[in-house]
Protein backbone atom coordinates (compact mmCIF):
# COMPACT_ATOMS: atom_id res chain seq x y z
CA UNK A 1 0.00 0.00 0.00
CA UNK A 2 2.63 2.87 0.94
CA UNK A 3 4.21 2.23 -2.13
CA UNK A 4 1.07 3.35 -3.76
CA UNK A 5 0.10 6.04 -1.74
CA UNK A 6 2.11 7.11 1.52
CA UNK A 7 -0.70 7.53 3.76
CA UNK A 8 -0.84 10.74 6.35
CA UNK A 9 -0.86 8.57 9.59
CA UNK A 10 -0.67 11.74 11.83
CA UNK A 11 -3.64 13.77 10.72
CA UNK A 12 -6.33 11.54 12.80
CA UNK A 13 -3.58 12.30 15.94
CA UNK A 14 -3.83 15.66 15.88
CA UNK A 15 -7.49 15.66 14.81
CA UNK A 16 -7.64 13.73 18.14
CA UNK A 17 -5.72 16.27 20.19
CA UNK A 18 -7.93 19.36 18.59
CA UNK A 19 -11.30 17.37 19.64
CA UNK A 20 -9.66 16.54 23.00
CA UNK A 21 -8.95 20.07 23.49
CA UNK A 22 -12.13 20.96 22.27
CA UNK A 23 -14.12 18.40 24.38
CA UNK A 24 -12.19 20.00 27.44
CA UNK A 25 -13.14 23.50 26.47
CA UNK A 26 -16.93 22.20 25.50
CA UNK A 27 -17.42 21.02 29.31
CA UNK A 28 -16.02 23.95 31.01
CA UNK A 29 -18.75 25.82 28.61
CA UNK A 30 -21.58 24.21 28.57
CA UNK A 31 -22.22 24.24 32.82
CA UNK A 32 -24.51 26.95 33.57
CA UNK A 33 -25.80 28.01 29.46
CA UNK A 34 -27.99 26.70 27.66
CA UNK A 35 -26.49 23.89 25.46
CA UNK A 36 -27.00 24.91 21.45
CA UNK A 37 -26.59 28.69 22.34
CA UNK A 38 -23.09 29.90 22.05
CA UNK A 39 -22.52 33.82 20.84
CA UNK A 40 -23.15 33.88 17.07
CA UNK A 41 -21.72 36.55 14.68
CA UNK A 42 -23.93 37.57 12.01
CA UNK A 43 -21.86 38.11 8.85
CA UNK A 44 -23.40 38.23 5.13
CA UNK A 45 -24.06 34.87 3.43
CA UNK A 46 -21.58 33.27 1.42
CA UNK A 47 -21.15 32.52 -2.13
CA UNK A 48 -22.26 29.41 -3.57
CA UNK A 49 -19.65 27.13 -4.86
CA UNK A 50 -19.50 27.00 -8.63
CA UNK A 51 -19.39 22.97 -9.64
CA UNK A 52 -16.67 23.30 -12.12
CA UNK A 53 -13.57 22.11 -12.34
CA UNK A 54 -11.90 25.57 -12.51
CA UNK A 55 -13.22 26.52 -9.13
CA UNK A 56 -10.08 25.94 -6.89
CA UNK A 57 -10.28 26.12 -3.43
CA UNK A 58 -7.96 25.11 0.19
CA UNK A 59 -8.88 21.78 2.48
CA UNK A 60 -8.05 23.29 5.38
CA UNK A 61 -8.77 21.16 8.97
CA UNK A 62 -6.01 22.89 10.76
CA UNK A 63 -7.71 25.75 11.28
CA UNK A 64 -10.06 23.67 13.34
CA UNK A 65 -9.08 24.54 17.27
CA UNK A 66 -6.51 28.01 16.00
CA UNK A 67 -7.42 31.12 17.92
CA UNK A 68 -9.83 33.78 16.04
CA UNK A 69 -6.38 35.78 14.89
CA UNK A 70 -4.52 32.63 13.24
CA UNK A 71 -8.17 31.42 11.82
CA UNK A 72 -8.55 34.90 10.45
CA UNK A 73 -4.88 35.48 9.21
CA UNK A 74 -5.43 32.01 7.85
CA UNK A 75 -8.34 33.35 5.56
CA UNK A 76 -6.43 36.31 4.87
CA UNK A 77 -3.67 34.11 3.55
CA UNK A 78 -6.47 32.07 1.55
CA UNK A 79 -7.46 35.96 -0.28
CA UNK A 80 -4.31 36.62 -0.92
CA UNK A 81 -3.67 33.99 -2.87
CA UNK A 82 -6.82 34.46 -4.92
CA UNK A 83 -8.99 31.72 -3.79
CA UNK A 84 -12.30 31.82 -3.23
CA UNK A 85 -13.91 28.80 -1.26
CA UNK A 86 -12.20 26.74 1.27
CA UNK A 87 -12.87 23.29 2.82
CA UNK A 88 -13.75 23.23 6.63
CA UNK A 89 -14.23 20.62 9.11
CA UNK A 90 -17.17 20.37 11.29
CA UNK A 91 -16.90 17.58 13.96
CA UNK A 92 -19.87 15.89 15.63
CA UNK A 93 -17.29 14.88 18.31
CA UNK A 94 -15.94 18.01 18.99
CA UNK A 95 -19.22 19.99 18.92
CA UNK A 96 -21.20 17.22 20.83
CA UNK A 97 -18.73 15.21 23.34
CA UNK A 98 -21.76 15.06 25.88
CA UNK A 99 -25.14 14.27 24.38
CA UNK A 100 -27.38 16.92 23.83
CA UNK A 101 -24.60 19.50 25.08
CA UNK A 102 -23.53 21.15 21.88
CA UNK A 103 -21.10 24.08 22.09
CA UNK A 104 -20.03 25.65 17.99
CA UNK A 105 -17.86 28.22 19.12
CA UNK A 106 -15.12 26.59 17.30
CA UNK A 107 -16.22 26.22 14.29
CA UNK A 108 -18.45 29.19 14.45
CA UNK A 109 -15.04 30.71 14.22
CA UNK A 110 -13.82 29.15 10.83
CA UNK A 111 -17.09 29.35 9.32
CA UNK A 112 -17.65 32.81 10.14
CA UNK A 113 -14.53 33.98 9.28
CA UNK A 114 -14.92 32.69 5.72
CA UNK A 115 -18.13 33.78 5.36
CA UNK A 116 -17.21 37.34 6.70
CA UNK A 117 -14.48 37.27 3.57
CA UNK A 118 -17.33 35.94 0.58
CA UNK A 119 -15.70 32.50 0.73
CA UNK A 120 -17.85 29.93 -0.39
CA UNK A 121 -17.39 26.66 2.37
CA UNK A 122 -17.93 22.90 1.69
CA UNK A 123 -18.10 21.70 5.27
CA UNK A 124 -17.46 17.73 5.71
CA UNK A 125 -19.36 16.50 9.01
CA UNK A 126 -17.09 13.22 10.69
CA UNK A 127 -16.08 11.83 14.28
CA UNK A 128 -18.05 10.46 16.32
CA UNK A 129 -18.52 11.32 20.20
CA UNK A 130 -17.52 8.24 22.34
CA UNK A 131 -21.79 8.17 23.42
CA UNK A 132 -22.36 7.31 19.70
CA UNK A 133 -19.84 4.80 18.70
CA UNK A 134 -20.87 1.59 17.40
CA UNK A 135 -19.59 -1.68 18.11
CA UNK A 136 -15.69 -2.02 18.02
CA UNK A 137 -15.38 1.19 17.02
CA UNK A 138 -12.80 3.98 18.33
CA UNK A 139 -14.09 7.47 19.40
CA UNK A 140 -13.65 9.82 16.59
CA UNK A 141 -13.03 7.16 14.09
CA UNK A 142 -16.07 4.97 14.80
CA UNK A 143 -19.00 4.30 12.76
CA UNK A 144 -22.13 6.03 14.77
CA UNK A 145 -24.39 3.53 16.57
CA UNK A 146 -26.96 5.20 14.88
CA UNK A 147 -27.19 6.53 11.42
CA UNK A 148 -30.42 8.42 12.47
CA UNK A 149 -28.77 10.01 15.14
CA UNK A 150 -25.79 11.33 12.68
CA UNK A 151 -28.12 12.25 10.27
CA UNK A 152 -29.98 14.38 13.17
CA UNK A 153 -26.87 16.20 13.49
CA UNK A 154 -26.16 17.59 10.27
CA UNK A 155 -29.52 18.61 9.89
CA UNK A 156 -28.55 20.33 13.04
CA UNK A 157 -25.33 21.43 11.11
CA UNK A 158 -27.70 22.65 7.80
CA UNK A 159 -29.85 24.97 10.20
CA UNK A 160 -26.92 26.67 12.32
CA UNK A 161 -24.68 27.46 9.17
CA UNK A 162 -27.77 28.12 6.49
CA UNK A 163 -26.46 30.67 4.05
CA UNK A 164 -23.29 30.19 4.83
CA UNK A 165 -21.94 26.83 4.47
CA UNK A 166 -22.66 25.88 0.53
CA UNK A 167 -22.06 22.02 0.52
CA UNK A 168 -21.63 19.29 2.85
CA UNK A 169 -19.50 16.16 2.57
CA UNK A 170 -20.88 13.00 4.24
CA UNK A 171 -17.68 11.84 6.82
CA UNK A 172 -13.75 11.86 5.38
CA UNK A 173 -12.26 8.79 3.67
CA UNK A 174 -14.26 6.14 5.05
CA UNK A 175 -12.90 3.64 2.97
CA UNK A 176 -10.03 3.32 5.44
CA UNK A 177 -10.13 2.44 8.60
CA UNK A 178 -8.21 5.11 10.25
CA UNK A 179 -10.98 7.14 9.45
CA UNK A 180 -13.84 4.84 9.55
CA UNK A 181 -13.39 1.84 12.32
CA UNK A 182 -12.98 -0.96 13.06
CA UNK A 183 -13.03 -1.74 9.41
CA UNK A 184 -14.72 0.12 6.09
CA UNK A 185 -18.06 -0.61 5.20
CA UNK A 186 -19.84 0.46 2.22
CA UNK A 187 -23.48 -0.22 3.15
CA UNK A 188 -22.65 1.00 6.40
CA UNK A 189 -21.53 4.24 5.21
CA UNK A 190 -24.67 4.31 2.66
CA UNK A 191 -26.88 4.10 5.70
CA UNK A 192 -25.01 7.64 6.75
CA UNK A 193 -25.98 9.26 3.70
CA UNK A 194 -29.60 8.08 3.42
CA UNK A 195 -30.04 9.68 7.75
CA UNK A 196 -27.93 12.79 6.94
CA UNK A 197 -29.02 13.47 3.03
CA UNK A 198 -32.83 14.32 3.49
CA UNK A 199 -32.47 15.48 6.52
CA UNK A 200 -29.96 18.57 5.23
CA UNK A 201 -32.36 18.75 1.91
CA UNK A 202 -35.05 19.75 4.57
CA UNK A 203 -33.05 22.34 6.33
CA UNK A 204 -31.92 23.63 3.34
CA UNK A 205 -32.69 22.61 -0.44
CA UNK A 206 -30.12 24.66 -1.90
CA UNK A 207 -27.03 22.87 -0.61
CA UNK A 208 -25.00 20.08 -1.95
CA UNK A 209 -24.52 16.90 -0.60
CA UNK A 210 -21.50 14.85 -1.16
CA UNK A 211 -20.76 11.46 -0.71
CA UNK A 212 -18.15 8.72 -1.03
CA UNK A 213 -14.93 11.60 0.59
CA UNK A 214 -12.96 8.64 -0.43
CA UNK A 215 -9.36 8.63 -0.37
CA UNK A 216 -6.86 7.01 -3.32
CA UNK A 217 -5.50 3.75 -1.68
CA UNK A 218 -5.31 -0.06 -2.53
CA UNK A 219 -7.02 -2.73 -0.68
CA UNK A 220 -5.30 -3.85 2.62
CA UNK A 221 -7.20 -6.67 4.45
CA UNK A 222 -9.63 -4.87 6.21
CA UNK A 223 -7.90 -1.73 6.48
CA UNK A 224 -8.52 -0.16 3.57
CA UNK A 225 -11.07 -0.48 0.27
CA UNK A 226 -9.65 0.69 -3.23
CA UNK A 227 -12.16 3.49 -3.73
CA UNK A 228 -13.65 1.57 -7.06
CA UNK A 229 -14.41 -1.66 -4.79
CA UNK A 230 -15.75 0.92 -1.89
CA UNK A 231 -17.76 2.98 -4.46
CA UNK A 232 -19.46 -0.09 -6.06
CA UNK A 233 -20.60 -1.17 -2.57
CA UNK A 234 -21.82 2.27 -2.28
CA UNK A 235 -24.05 1.58 -4.99
CA UNK A 236 -25.01 -1.78 -4.51
CA UNK A 237 -26.30 -0.21 -1.09
CA UNK A 238 -28.79 1.84 -2.92
CA UNK A 239 -26.58 5.52 -2.87
CA UNK A 240 -27.57 6.54 -6.23
CA UNK A 241 -30.19 8.47 -4.74
CA UNK A 242 -28.68 10.40 -1.19
CA UNK A 243 -25.49 11.55 -2.93
CA UNK A 244 -24.99 14.98 -5.58
CA UNK A 245 -22.15 14.44 -6.23
CA UNK A 246 -18.82 12.08 -5.61
CA UNK A 247 -15.64 13.43 -3.86
CA UNK A 248 -11.82 11.14 -4.40
CA UNK A 249 -8.91 12.35 -2.63
CA UNK A 250 -6.30 11.84 -5.45
CA UNK A 251 -3.33 11.90 -3.34
CA UNK A 252 0.11 10.40 -5.21
CA UNK A 253 3.56 11.39 -3.74
CA UNK A 254 5.29 9.51 -6.51
CA UNK A 255 2.90 9.77 -9.58
CA UNK A 256 2.06 13.17 -10.89
CA UNK A 257 -2.11 12.85 -11.56
CA UNK A 258 -1.99 13.01 -15.36
CA UNK A 259 1.39 10.38 -16.03
CA UNK A 260 -1.44 7.96 -13.29
CA UNK A 261 -3.48 7.64 -16.36
CA UNK A 262 -1.79 4.13 -17.43
CA UNK A 263 -0.67 3.19 -14.19
CA UNK A 264 -2.99 0.47 -12.74
CA UNK A 265 -4.14 1.52 -9.32
CA UNK A 266 -3.20 5.09 -9.87
CA UNK A 267 -5.25 7.94 -8.40
CA UNK A 268 -6.17 8.65 -12.39
CA UNK A 269 -7.43 5.20 -12.84
CA UNK A 270 -9.47 5.06 -10.08
CA UNK A 271 -10.70 7.99 -11.28
CA UNK A 272 -11.77 6.53 -14.51
CA UNK A 273 -13.07 3.76 -13.02
CA UNK A 274 -15.25 5.16 -10.53
CA UNK A 275 -16.89 7.30 -13.30
CA UNK A 276 -17.88 4.18 -15.48
CA UNK A 277 -19.44 3.46 -12.14
CA UNK A 278 -21.23 6.12 -11.53
CA UNK A 279 -22.45 6.00 -15.48
CA UNK A 280 -23.57 2.11 -14.81
CA UNK A 281 -25.61 3.53 -12.01
CA UNK A 282 -27.65 6.20 -14.12
CA UNK A 283 -25.54 8.90 -12.24
CA UNK A 284 -24.19 10.21 -15.60
CA UNK A 285 -24.67 13.69 -14.77
CA UNK A 286 -22.93 13.96 -11.50
CA UNK A 287 -19.55 15.53 -10.67
CA UNK A 288 -16.53 14.13 -9.07
CA UNK A 289 -15.30 16.54 -6.94
CA UNK A 290 -11.48 16.30 -5.49
CA UNK A 291 -12.05 17.63 -1.81
CA UNK A 292 -8.04 17.11 -1.24
CA UNK A 293 -5.38 17.26 -2.90
CA UNK A 294 -1.94 17.79 -1.63
CA UNK A 295 2.27 17.58 -2.15
CA UNK A 296 4.65 17.67 0.78
CA UNK A 297 7.56 19.35 0.22
CA UNK A 298 9.40 17.22 2.68
CA UNK A 299 8.79 14.15 -0.32
CA UNK A 300 9.88 16.58 -2.71
CA UNK A 301 11.44 20.06 -3.35
CA UNK A 302 8.83 23.34 -3.74
CA UNK A 303 9.77 23.13 -7.40
CA UNK A 304 8.52 19.73 -7.46
CA UNK A 305 5.48 20.76 -5.27
CA UNK A 306 4.41 23.38 -7.70
CA UNK A 307 5.14 20.99 -10.53
CA UNK A 308 2.62 18.23 -9.09
CA UNK A 309 0.08 20.87 -8.10
CA UNK A 310 0.12 22.96 -11.06
CA UNK A 311 -0.09 19.33 -13.43
CA UNK A 312 -3.43 19.01 -10.77
CA UNK A 313 -5.07 21.98 -11.63
CA UNK A 314 -4.55 21.95 -15.54
CA UNK A 315 -5.40 18.11 -15.88
CA UNK A 316 -8.07 18.16 -13.85
CA UNK A 317 -10.60 20.29 -15.87
CA UNK A 318 -9.90 18.15 -18.59
CA UNK A 319 -12.08 15.74 -17.92
CA UNK A 320 -15.99 17.06 -17.63
CA UNK A 321 -17.02 15.29 -15.00
CA UNK A 322 -14.89 16.44 -12.64
CA UNK A 323 -15.90 19.25 -10.28
CA UNK A 324 -13.95 21.99 -8.05
CA UNK A 325 -10.56 21.06 -6.65
CA UNK A 326 -9.42 21.40 -3.61
CA UNK A 327 -5.64 21.81 -2.08
CA UNK A 328 -4.05 20.31 0.66
CA UNK A 329 -3.12 22.89 2.59
CA UNK A 330 -2.27 26.72 3.37
CA UNK A 331 0.27 26.83 6.07
CA UNK A 332 2.72 24.19 7.19
CA UNK A 333 2.88 22.99 10.47
CA UNK A 334 6.78 22.45 10.46
CA UNK A 335 8.48 23.96 7.44
CA UNK A 336 11.67 21.95 6.86
CA UNK A 337 10.21 18.64 8.89
CA UNK A 338 10.73 15.48 7.28
CA UNK A 339 7.29 14.28 7.73
CA UNK A 340 5.21 14.87 4.84
CA UNK A 341 2.22 15.63 7.45
CA UNK A 342 4.11 18.88 8.30
CA UNK A 343 4.62 20.25 5.04
CA UNK A 344 1.92 20.13 2.64
CA UNK A 345 1.36 23.74 2.81
CA UNK A 346 1.64 26.68 0.01
CA UNK A 347 2.86 28.97 2.82
CA UNK A 348 6.16 28.12 4.95
CA UNK A 349 5.36 27.96 8.44
CA UNK A 350 6.60 31.38 8.78
CA UNK A 351 3.57 33.06 6.52
CA UNK A 352 6.75 33.43 3.32
CA UNK A 353 4.72 32.37 0.33
CA UNK A 354 6.34 29.04 -1.58
CA UNK A 355 6.35 28.76 -5.22
CA UNK A 356 3.18 26.87 -5.23
CA UNK A 357 1.52 29.42 -3.57
CA UNK A 358 2.52 32.08 -6.51
CA UNK A 359 1.87 29.98 -9.29
CA UNK A 360 -1.64 29.95 -7.82
CA UNK A 361 -1.81 33.02 -6.82
CA UNK A 362 -1.38 34.43 -10.79
CA UNK A 363 -3.34 31.62 -12.23
CA UNK A 364 -6.31 32.11 -10.70
CA UNK A 365 -7.07 35.16 -12.04
CA UNK A 366 -5.71 34.12 -15.51
CA UNK A 367 -8.40 32.12 -15.86
CA UNK A 368 -8.85 28.51 -16.84
CA UNK A 369 -5.39 27.65 -18.54
CA UNK A 370 -6.09 25.11 -21.28
CA UNK A 371 -2.78 23.07 -22.42
CA UNK A 372 -1.82 22.71 -26.04
CA UNK A 373 -1.97 19.31 -26.54
CA UNK A 374 -5.91 19.52 -24.74
CA UNK A 375 -6.63 21.92 -27.45
CA UNK A 376 -5.22 19.54 -30.30
CA UNK A 377 -7.52 16.66 -28.48
CA UNK A 378 -10.69 18.51 -28.00
CA UNK A 379 -10.64 19.39 -32.25
CA UNK A 380 -11.07 15.49 -32.39
CA UNK A 381 -14.99 15.60 -31.87
CA UNK A 382 -16.27 12.39 -33.95
CA UNK A 383 -19.31 11.13 -31.56
CA UNK A 384 -17.80 7.44 -32.60
CA UNK A 385 -14.95 7.67 -30.34
CA UNK A 386 -17.12 8.06 -27.30
CA UNK A 387 -16.63 10.82 -24.31
CA UNK A 388 -13.77 11.91 -22.73
CA UNK A 389 -12.48 10.40 -19.54
CA UNK A 390 -9.08 11.13 -18.80
CA UNK A 391 -6.88 14.06 -19.10
CA UNK A 392 -4.08 14.04 -22.00
CA UNK A 393 -1.10 12.32 -20.83
CA UNK A 394 1.61 10.87 -22.28
CA UNK A 395 1.75 7.25 -23.76
CA UNK A 396 5.38 7.95 -24.29
CA UNK A 397 8.04 10.36 -24.04
CA UNK A 398 7.29 12.16 -27.56
CA UNK A 399 3.25 10.99 -27.60
CA UNK A 400 0.29 12.50 -26.49
CA UNK A 401 -3.00 10.14 -25.56
CA UNK A 402 -6.22 10.38 -23.94
CA UNK A 403 -8.96 7.93 -23.17
CA UNK A 404 -12.41 8.23 -24.45
CA UNK A 405 -15.51 5.96 -23.64
CA UNK A 406 -15.23 3.67 -27.33
CA UNK A 407 -11.67 4.89 -28.11
CA UNK A 408 -8.24 5.97 -27.17
CA UNK A 409 -6.77 8.58 -29.08
CA UNK A 410 -3.08 8.68 -29.55
CA UNK A 411 -1.09 11.47 -31.41
CA UNK A 412 1.44 10.05 -33.44
CA UNK A 413 3.62 11.67 -35.83
CA UNK A 414 1.38 10.17 -38.88
CA UNK A 415 -1.93 11.95 -37.00
CA UNK A 416 -4.39 10.71 -34.51
CA UNK A 417 -4.35 6.67 -34.80
CA UNK A 418 -7.45 4.81 -32.71
CA UNK A 419 -7.52 2.14 -30.50
CA UNK A 420 -10.44 0.33 -28.94
CA UNK A 421 -10.41 1.12 -25.28
CA UNK A 422 -9.87 -2.31 -24.32
CA UNK A 423 -7.07 -2.58 -26.74
CA UNK A 424 -5.81 0.55 -25.38
CA UNK A 425 -5.58 -0.77 -21.72
CA UNK A 426 -3.64 -3.72 -22.63
CA UNK A 427 -1.03 -1.73 -24.85
CA UNK A 428 -0.49 0.74 -22.04
CA UNK A 429 0.11 -1.47 -19.34
CA UNK A 430 2.95 -2.98 -21.48
CA UNK A 431 4.22 0.82 -22.24
CA UNK A 432 3.13 0.43 -26.08
CA UNK A 433 2.22 2.90 -28.71
CA UNK A 434 0.50 2.17 -32.08
CA UNK A 435 2.88 0.82 -34.97
CA UNK A 436 -0.92 0.10 -37.01
CA UNK A 437 -4.32 1.17 -37.24
CA UNK A 438 -7.08 -1.08 -35.20
CA UNK A 439 -8.07 -3.78 -37.80
CA UNK A 440 -9.17 -7.37 -38.77
CA UNK A 441 -9.71 -7.79 -34.37
CA UNK A 442 -5.72 -6.41 -34.04
CA UNK A 443 -3.46 -3.71 -33.79
CA UNK A 444 0.25 -4.05 -33.69
CA UNK A 445 2.27 -1.48 -31.15
CA UNK A 446 6.18 -0.48 -30.25
CA UNK A 447 7.13 -0.67 -26.90
CA UNK A 448 10.87 -2.30 -25.71
CA UNK A 449 9.25 -5.45 -26.83
CA UNK A 450 6.93 -4.80 -29.71
CA UNK A 451 3.58 -6.67 -29.54
CA UNK A 452 0.39 -7.38 -30.88
CA UNK A 453 -3.37 -6.57 -29.02
CA UNK A 454 -6.32 -8.73 -30.47
CA UNK A 455 -9.72 -7.88 -29.49
CA UNK A 456 -13.62 -7.97 -29.73
CA UNK A 457 -16.33 -7.91 -27.62
CA UNK A 458 -16.96 -11.97 -27.56
CA UNK A 459 -12.91 -12.51 -26.68
CA UNK A 460 -11.87 -9.57 -25.12
CA UNK A 461 -8.04 -8.30 -25.66
CA UNK A 462 -4.99 -10.20 -25.09
CA UNK A 463 -1.52 -9.47 -26.15
CA UNK A 464 1.19 -11.75 -27.86
CA UNK A 465 5.06 -10.55 -28.45
CA UNK A 466 5.75 -10.02 -32.32
CA UNK A 467 7.29 -13.19 -33.02
CA UNK A 468 3.75 -14.55 -32.76
CA UNK A 469 2.22 -11.79 -34.74
CA UNK A 470 4.90 -12.65 -37.43
CA UNK A 471 3.86 -16.24 -37.35
CA UNK A 472 0.24 -15.31 -37.19
CA UNK A 473 -2.52 -16.64 -39.82
CA UNK A 474 -6.14 -15.45 -40.19
CA UNK A 475 -7.39 -19.28 -39.56
CA UNK A 476 -6.66 -19.03 -35.58
CA UNK A 477 -9.35 -16.48 -35.16
CA UNK A 478 -8.95 -14.03 -32.62
CA UNK A 479 -6.82 -14.53 -29.74
CA UNK A 480 -8.55 -15.75 -26.38
CA UNK A 481 -5.40 -16.06 -24.12
CA UNK A 482 -2.38 -13.80 -23.99
CA UNK A 483 1.00 -15.13 -23.97
CA UNK A 484 1.92 -17.56 -21.54
CA UNK A 485 4.62 -19.41 -20.19
CA UNK A 486 4.20 -22.84 -19.60
CA UNK A 487 6.25 -26.42 -19.18
CA UNK A 488 9.42 -24.98 -21.32
CA UNK A 489 7.05 -22.99 -23.78
CA UNK A 490 5.17 -20.08 -24.87
CA UNK A 491 1.68 -20.19 -25.93
CA UNK A 492 -0.81 -18.48 -26.86
CA UNK A 493 -4.58 -19.86 -27.54
CA UNK A 494 -7.02 -18.99 -30.28
CA UNK A 495 -10.53 -19.53 -30.72
CA UNK A 496 -9.54 -22.09 -33.21
CA UNK A 497 -6.41 -23.67 -32.69
CA UNK A 498 -3.22 -22.13 -30.74
CA UNK A 499 0.45 -21.60 -30.99
CA UNK A 500 3.83 -22.49 -29.42
CA UNK A 501 7.36 -20.77 -29.51
CA UNK A 502 10.31 -23.36 -28.17
CA UNK A 503 13.61 -22.41 -27.63
CA UNK A 504 15.69 -23.81 -30.98
CA UNK A 505 12.32 -24.93 -32.54
CA UNK A 506 10.65 -21.08 -33.05
CA UNK A 507 6.85 -20.86 -34.12
CA UNK A 508 4.58 -23.80 -34.33
CA UNK A 509 0.77 -22.92 -35.20
CA UNK A 510 -1.66 -25.76 -34.50
CA UNK A 511 -5.08 -25.29 -36.29
CA UNK A 512 -8.27 -27.17 -34.78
Amino acid sequence: MRAHRIRRPHRIRTLIVALVSGVVTVAAVVIGMPSDAPRRVVVAPSANIEPRPTTIGFADADVYGMSQADVDRTMRAMGNTNVGTVRLMIPWAGVEPIQNQLNWSMVDKTVNSAAARGMSILGFINSTPAWAVGPGGLPISGRPASPAVYGEFAAKVAARYKGKIAAYEIWNEPNSAQFYSPTPDPAGYTELLRAAYPRIKAVDPSVTVIGGVVGSVVDWGNITWNPVRFVQGMYDAGAADYLDALSFHPYHYQLKFSDGVPVANSAAQQLIDMRQIMVANGDSGKKIWATEYGQPTSVVDEAGQTAFLKDMWTKWQEMPYTGPLYLYTTRDRKTGSTSDQDTFGLLRTDWTPKQAQQALQFAIPAGPAKSPEFTRFAAVTDAAHGTVLSPVFRAAPTVWAQLRTVNALFEMPSGMVTSPRAVARVALARKGVPKTPFANGFQDFDAPNAFRVWWSEATGAHWASAAFAQAYVPQLGLATSDETYLNGLNRVDFEHGYMTWQPWIGIKVYLN
